[in-house]
């Protein structure tokens, strides 16, 4: 169902070859006062519409040729700016370089740190201006070996970077957008099968800094709904981690979003008997018929709290004919057809009805 994959070993460019597989890198900052910024990009993102469908009815398609940039910008909890960019196919760069549209995103390790540089230059819906600037992270690089893993490849989590700190410099159209810096994680994911054949029902991740560690959850049901398996990594500033063994979830209840997904109101997490953390989802950031996104405050047996992220998904509900028209609303393509309501769902928040309105006017014109 998932393993645990070595930080120092490049991504097989197989993978972007597998018709239905994925590769994704994530990266996300949060500051204390809620404020932050969530960043992927990847080949094969199970979320863009038609991909999860196209395996399902037996064509998939080759990762790296839907390459995708996801950007969402928050501020005390509240989205500020959303973007999700599908771009065609291009040259694949390597595992420490990936060069998708204007966006650049560079990772290196030096004495045991983790660096990596991202260079954004995005178009925006309906709008002239362009979303420019920076992320650039720095952090423990996780040493290999330091886990124990299962040998199972159908799913492999690679963390890479924390506890780190993020440097977020943003600005549209030559205004500044956002600047600030807050405490840092970084991950990638990758598969050789469409998400939906990996006996999955629902996974629930999230990750929350703490003083001297991160702690870091992965929950996946099975198909049956039964328990869950469970995984727990508290990771150190020296590079080291650690797994947290027999590890078991106790939820505090559900309640049911907008689209009909089931969200713990909280969970106990317990290793062997006794409490490892508590988290409490606080804000949902993200809402739509297969994934959720929020933010979650974490508690240690200590009584240490801070503030981090968190998500569900569903992925048997990812890419269903009925949700299809809504998930297009949320995908950009520059270069290729787009709904009528896009600028409503991508770009700031703040003029969405004026450049849905020249959205308009530009198609009608």
């Amino acid at each position: 169902m998932i393993a645990l994959g070595n930080p120092t070993e490049a991504v097989d460019p197989a993978v972007l070859e597998a018709p239905g597989g994925f590769a994704w890198w994530y990266m996300d900052v949060i500051t204390p006062e809620g404020d932050g910024l969530v960043l992927i990009w990847s080949y094969g993102l199970p979320f863009l519409p038609g991909y999860a469908d196209a395996a399902r009815r037996g064509r998939p398609v080759r990762p790296i040729g839907r390459p995708s940039v996801n950007l969402a910008l928050y501020r005390a909890g509240r989205e500020r700016m959303y973007l999700l960019q599908e771009y065609p196919e291009a040259p694949y760069t390597g595992s420490d370089v990936q060069v998708i549209g204007g966006c650049r995103f560079r990772r290196r390790t030096e004495g045991g740190r983790c660096l990596l540089e991202a260079t954004l230059d995005c178009p925006v819906p309906g709008s002239k201006q362009r979303l420019t600037g920076s992320v650039r992270l720095e952090g423990a690089g996780r040493v290999p070996g330091s886990v124990h893993a299962e040998s199972d490849t159908s799913h492999v989590w690679t963390p890479l970077a924390a506890p780190a700190t993020a440097t977020v410099m943003l600005s549209l159209g030559g205004r500044l957008l956002a600047d600030f810096q807050g405490r840092a994680y970084h991950d990638r994911n990758m598969g050789f099968r469409p998400l939906h054949e990996l006996g999955i029902q629902r996974w629930m991740w999230g990750r929350s800094p703490f003083g001297d560690a991160e702690r870091v959850y992965y929950l996946l049901w099975p198909p049956n709904g039964g328990t869950p398996r469970c995984l727990g990594l508290t990771m150190y500033p020296d590079g080291s981690s650690r797994e947290a063994l027999g590890l078991a979830v106790e939820i505090a209840g559900e309640q049911r979003s907008l689209f009909g997904l089931r969200r713990p109101r909280g969970i106990r997490l317990v290793e062997d008997g006794q409490p490892w953390m508590d988290i409490q989802h606080t804000a949902s950031v993200d809402v739509g018929p297969f994934y959720l996104r929020f933010q979650s405050e974490a508690t240690l047996p200590g009584g240490e709290r801070s503030l981090g992220w968190g998500e569900l998904c569903e992925p048997d509900r990812v890419d269903l004919r009925l949700h299809r028209p809504l998930v297009r609303m949320r995908v950009h393509r520059p270069a290729g057809h787009n709904s009528f309501w896009l600028p409503l769902f991508n770009g700031p928040r703040g003029d969405r009805a004026a450049r849905l309105l020249r959205h308009a006017l530009a198609r009608s014109g």
